[in-house]
């Protein structure tokens, strides 16, 4: 059974040997997402918000290719183009009253087969209740995003996750190139691990017997979680910006042995000093470990500095919040998965039957002057001298059954050959 020291060298084991070239592809994938609208409608304003940049900020090239901006109406060039974007974002001016423009392009572009969002931008220029009226609004009947694009805050809360939510497969090179997307991004993917890894702990631990004092999870366990917790370090490593072999310095060595005082931290904050393991607190294990080792690789990545003292303890006791409300439906549908197991054959206590071999039990005579009864065979009263009843032969066998064989008498005996000669 390893212990917590085991868990951060394997995890750097897994780290160093992971297959880095599928995630490689997957941070240099290219993109383009498409902002379209009329002049003045804020296309320039919301893209420097997507890329956390400022206008008229030097470097502006870098991410210019990566959100070009189109204005209607649109020329036949910039239809061509736009054959090429992954994404295209439609931007409504708020404070107009007649899209016209905007629906002869959204009807054209339809034709591309492109997924599309639909945008009202300069929504912090309307009052109050026009801002309400608009945020309800709908567009073929799909929601409009209402945006505030000077307030990037607005940008990061609704235009992000719907961004992330259309082109799942976009979302480590978006977050690599356009910094405004890393945060929802390496939430998604701490997330996601940590749902996997609380499956297979809930799945393992359903054929296997839980210690009770030491730690719960096996070689093979330690294995899987360590292997799937470097794909997810390496995975936030590139999301943030990382070198493409940021994972082999020994500042990520350092990090990745640190592992096991995360777990071995969180499993205090679980059960306590001394744990008594069982199958919840294993997935709880799983899943609030894998929650507070992205964390602190993600607190890492944005500031360089490992998370110590308060703040590690404030991640820990989140995580474990977090865990005990994860683990109880994890748990349960593991346990629903399992066959059924058959009911057990339920006997009827008596069968309520006779055997033949056993004839029914004879009653005694009662007299019928004095009402006492007198010896099985009597023909008179034993206490009075009155002649008793006498019962029918047939009910009388019926309640004793039948009768036996007769044996077979001398006369009926065949005769001896001496006699027949005779």
């Amino acid at each position: 059974m390893p212990d917590w020291d085991d868990i951060g060298d394997r995890f750097w084991r897994a780290l160093t040997e992971l297959d880095v070239e599928p995630l490689q592809a997957e941070a240099e994938r290219p993109f383009r997402l498409a902002l379209v609208g009329a002049p003045g409608s804020g296309k320039t304003t919301l893209a420097c918000a997507l890329a956390d940049r400022t206008p008229g900020e030097s470097g502006l090239r870098e991410w210019a290719q990566c959100l070009p901006e189109y204005s209607l109406p649109l020329a036949v060039e910039d239809v061509t183009d736009l054959g090429s974007a992954a994404l295209l974002v439609l931007l409504l001016d708020a404070t107009k009253g007649s899209y016209v423009a905007e629906v002869a392009a959204a009807d054209y572009l339809s034709y591309l087969g492109k997924p599309m969002l639909v945008c009202y931008s300069k929504m912090d220029l309307l009052p109050t209740e026009t801002r309400l009226i608009r945020g309800q609004a709908r567009w073929r009947g799909t929601e409009i995003t209402p945006l505030r694009a000077v307030h990037p805050e607005s940008v990061e809360e609704l235009l992000i996750p719907a961004i992330l939510d259309t082109l799942p497969g976009h979302a480590l090179s978006l977050a690599r190139r356009l910094p405004r997307f890393r945060r929802q991004m390496a939430e998604q993917v701490i997330e996601q691990m940590a749902l996997v890894n609380a499956t297979y702990a809930a799945a393992s631990g359903l054929a296997t017997t839980v210690p009770m004092l030491r730690m719960p999870l096996n070689a093979q366990d330690v294995d899987v979680l360590c292997a799937n917790l470097a794909q997810m370090t390496y995975r936030l490593g590139l999301a943030y910006g990382l070198a493409l072999n940021w994972h082999q310095d020994a500042r990520a060595a350092s990090l990745a042995r640190g592992a096991g005082k995360l777990w071995q931290q969180l499993g205090a904050q679980l059960l306590g000093l001394i744990p008594l393991w069982g199958l919840d607190s294993k997935v709880g294990l799983a899943y609030g470990g894998t929650l507070v080792t992205g964390r602190a690789i993600q607190s890492w990545c944005e500031s360089g500095h490992v998370l110590e003292g308060r703040a590690l303890r404030a991640a820990c006791h989140s995580s474990a919040r977090q865990a005990r409300k994860t683990t109880r439906s994890l748990v349960a549908k593991a346990r629903e998965a399992l066959p059924a197991v058959p009911a057990a054959v339920t006997r009827p206590k008596g069968l309520g039957l006779r055997l033949p071999a056993f004839p029914k039990r004879r009653h005694k005579p009662v007299c019928p002057a004095c009402g006492r009864a007198s010896p099985m065979d009597a023909a008179f009263c034993a206490y009075c001298g009155t002649r008793l009843p006498v019962k029918p032969a047939k009910a009388e066998e019926a309640e004793s059954g039948p009768a036996p064989a007769p044996a077979a008498t001398q006369a009926n005996k065949p005769e001896s050959k001496d006699e027949s000669n005779e």
